[in-house]
């Protein structure tokens, strides 16, 4: 599958009271067009300061120190604000842990999907609203009528994923990257996302870049897996031979944590 978007020593680092951290350790990862590719690791391993780097969504107090970022020919590190913004959300879109945290609670969730159409794809009010209906459904939200009526605090977190997957959506983004987004929800619900996820990449033909701790949900989803231990990736490789034939000492040690209690 063709390359889409090419990360190359990419480093980052805080300033923490004029202490210098470093969160991201010459990371190095690859996605294909329509590729699922899961970062997976523990918490605080750097995996989402590593996808926030990408479009350069980072907290104040951080900086990318050196490395680069390739999207279609590009590299997103070097290029100005202005042209970053049109590829922020509209090819590339994020999908959260907490959708709620994202969601505007004074907004509808119709009047919220609409207007990242209009603002992408300059389309009328009464054409995003229509398109905003399909997403809807295209989320198996059943009654799309109703919801789109509705604030998220109306909502499930389920529901409110959901919704929020259809902004993300809305744009047809050429990568999607899901930071951690079943965390949150019951096991039950979780599964549904996942199948959700799969069905919509399939649809919408999109990468799919998943970021997680849970190694079950990687070895359900995964085309390749990264694994990240203290801020560098310390194993790559396809899904199959990163559970079968693990080399680094933290992927065993991840992937015998998981087995013990029965996960994988």
């Amino acid at each position: 599958m063709p390359e889409l978007l090419k990360v190359k020593n990419l480093r980052v680092e805080f300033n923490l009271n004029n202490d210098i951290f470093t969160a991201v350790k010459d990371v190095s990862l690859e996605i294909a067009e329509k590729e699922t590719v899961v970062l997976a690791g523990e918490s605080g391993s750097g995996k989402s300061i590593t996808a926030l780097s990408l479009t350069k969504i980072l907290p104040k107090n951080a900086r990318i120190v050196s490395g680069e970022v390739f999207f279609r020919g590009q590299d997103l590190i070097k290029i100005d604000q202005r042209m970053l913004v049109k590829i922020r959300g509209k090819e590339i879109a994020y999908i959260f842990q907490e959708p709620t945290s994202y969601l505007n609670p004074v907004y509808t969730i119709g009047d919220q999907i609409m207007e990242a159409i209009m603002l992408h794809q300059e389309k009328s009010r009464f054409e995003a609203r229509a398109e905003t209906l399909n997403l809807l459904s295209q989320v198996k939200i059943a009654d799309p009528e109703r919801v789109i009526l509705d604030y998220p605090h109306q909502l499930s977190g389920g529901m409110n994923q959901r919704a929020f997957i259809a902004m993300c959506l809305a744009c047809s983004p050429k990568i999607l990257i899901a930071d951690e987004p079943t965390t949150s929800l019951d096991v039950t619900i979780e599964s549904a996302v996942l199948e959700l996820l799969k069905g919509l990449q399939q649809k919408f033909g999109f990468s799919l870049l998943f970021i997680t701790h849970n190694l079950s949900i990687a070895k359900k989803i995964a085309d390749k897996i990264c694994i990240m231990y203290q801020g560098k990736v310390v194993e790559a490789g396809n899904a199959g031979d990163i559970f079968d034939r693990p080399k680094h000492p933290h992927t065993k040690e991840l992937i015998s944590a998981y087995q013990q209690i029965g996960k994988l």
